[in-house]
């Protein structure tokens, strides 16, 4: 099995801009993740590893069926029912590892997000095929169809490729990590690294700070190279000055025979030669220094801190109906600067919990100290960010826009006149106008869902860090994160048509 990228080079219909040059990839069987931020070409890489877009130029070279899974699932398509029902082993195999009944398959279009995720595995995995590439498979998961996925997966024994910011998914499939990146001249690059993706992460993070380094290193030695050029160029002036016979008398002539004789030392030209040693290996290092590009080394977290009044928080004892479903919630009391993860399964309660707890501190008159993240945001609540930011005087939007560049967005490609903005893009937003306000009771519900890697990982330094005194609870799937961000865990429970809110 193999599957080759030859020199691909790609840019968007309609655009100049560059997304790809000469770029050469290869890949052998067993799982590779490919990371980086949004807007670096992963899923443009996928589709046409896939065969989904042909590049400008390049050529791609592949044995076998590739099959692409994409974020969104549409539904079965008549050939996969066929292999989904052919009573093979595998099959079965496959569908008892994804927790999937052939009653479940045939109501597929009732099925929840995480189940029709799992069919969509089952559907690609039924076919059998020798490369597989998943475009972010786990968003909007639980734990427990993470885990199920991750079984299933390890039984694939071809070439497969998976986009994904989900470093613990990652880590249990793959111990090869491709990083791109979008350079200054728009064209991405890549790092190639043969780690699980955390470890990856680290090692580029390790790379970069010693890039840096030594491009600090190469211009201090320039600059020191040039200061001891200039010193013995004026040592060198001084001394033709004063081997100089202007001014001195004709009929003095031990004078004119000491500095004849100080000439024929070679002092004044070892001085010359040794600047000219020094400048030369100033030229050498500029050469070098040009060469390579500086490594950026971004500023991360935020830049602005607003009023710092935390309050504690407290919710009665009560009982939430939506439906059938009924929630039950123990009375709560949680101290300033606490940091909480709210786990459970997906229709658990989570997400009902966390808008409870918004309202009531409405109506407690606590609004004002408290940012709420949902998970999506309605038009409504983007036009009232959209509006937020246009009203700000020019020096507050370039703080607000220095800020996001700090949890790893592009400000160049941040705002256009309408102000659409990516899911994740907006959260960013919502954090920085919110700092601004003064907000210190963080409730967020699956904050890294539509956030890359990259902004992910300044998004856990910056809750861990910046936020280390405000008041958080974290609504999310990714154990790597709410072990990084918090010191308490609450659990969501469900039993039929009933669930709770457990105080651990």
């Amino acid at each position: 099995m193999f599957l080759h990228l030859d020199s691909i080079s790609y840019s968007y219909p309609g655009s100049g801009c560059v997304l790809f040059s000469d770029l050469s990839l290869s890949f052998d069987e067993g799982w590779t993740v490919i990371a980086g931020a949004n807007g670096s070409g992963k899923s443009t890489i996928i589709s046409i590893a896939a065969g989904l877009i042909p590049p400008d130029s390049g050529s791609v070279r592949k044995s076998g069926e590739a099959i692409l899974c994409p974020q969104v699932f549409d539904g079965l398509m008549p050939e996969d029912w066929i292999d989904i029902f052919s009573g093979s082993n595998h099959v079965g195999m496959l569908k008892s590892t994804l927790a999937l009944t052939d009653g479940m398959i045939e109501r597929e279009q009732t099925l929840s997000g995480g189940e029709k995720k799992r069919l969509q595995i089952l559907a690609a995995l039924s076919h059998s095929p020798e490369i597989l590439v998943l475009d972010e498979p786990t968003n909007h998961l639980d734990i427990h169809s993470k885990d199920l996925l991750i079984n299933a997966l390890r039984l694939f024994d071809g070439i497969g490729i998976i986009v994904t910011h989900d470093r613990e998914f990652a880590a249990a499939l793959s111990s090869r990590t491709i990083i791109l990146e979008r350079g200054t001249d728009n064209a991405a690059s890549f790092e190639d690294i043969p780690l699980p993706l955390p470890a990856a992460l680290e090692e580029s993070s390790r790379r970069r700070r010693e890039g840096r380094d030594s491009y600090d290193r190469i211009l201090s030695a320039i600059s020191k190279e040039n200061m001891i050029a200039r010193m013995l160029g004026e040592k060198s002036q001084a001394r033709q000055k004063a081997l100089s016979k202007k001014g001195i008398s004709s009929k003095d002539h031990d004078a004119k025979a000491k500095i004849d004789g100080a000439r024929l030392t070679g002092k004044d030209a070892s001085l010359d030669g040794a600047m000219r040693n020094h400048l030369s290996h100033s030229g050498q290092l500029g050469e070098k220094l040009a060469s390579s590009a500086k490594p950026l080394m971004r500023k991360e977290g935020l830049s602005f801190i607003g009023n710092m009044r935390i309050p504690d928080i407290s919710f009665p004892e009560s009982v939430i109906n939506v439906g059938e479903y009924k929630l039950s919630i123990p009375s709560l009391s949680v101290k300033a600067g606490t940091h909480i993860a709210l786990t459970g399964k997906n229709g658990s309660g989570k997400t009902l919990f966390l808008k409870a707890l918004h309202r009531y501190m409405e109506d407690q008159g606590k609004s004002r100290y408290v940012l709420y993240l949902p998970q999506e945001f309605s038009e409504e609540e983007t036009e009232r960010m959209r509006l937020a930011f246009t009203s700000l005087e020019d020096d507050e939007k370039g703080l607000i826009l220095s800020d996001m560049y700090r949890m790893g967005s592009n400000p160049s490609a941040l705002f256009q006149d309408s102000l659409k903005l990516s899911p994740g893009e907006m959260k960013k937003l919502a954090i920085a106008l919110s700092r601004r306000d003064g907000k210190t009771v963080l409730l967020m519900d699956e904050p890294t869902n539509h956030v890359d890697i990259a902004s992910m990982r300044i998004l856990e330094r910056m809750l861990r860090e910046d936020c280390r005194d405000m008041t958080m609870i974290l609504v999310s799937h990714d154990r790597a994160f709410l072990s990084a961000c918090t010191d308490t865990t609450w659990k969501a429970e469900r039993n039929g048509n009933s669930g709770r809110i457990v105080i651990t």
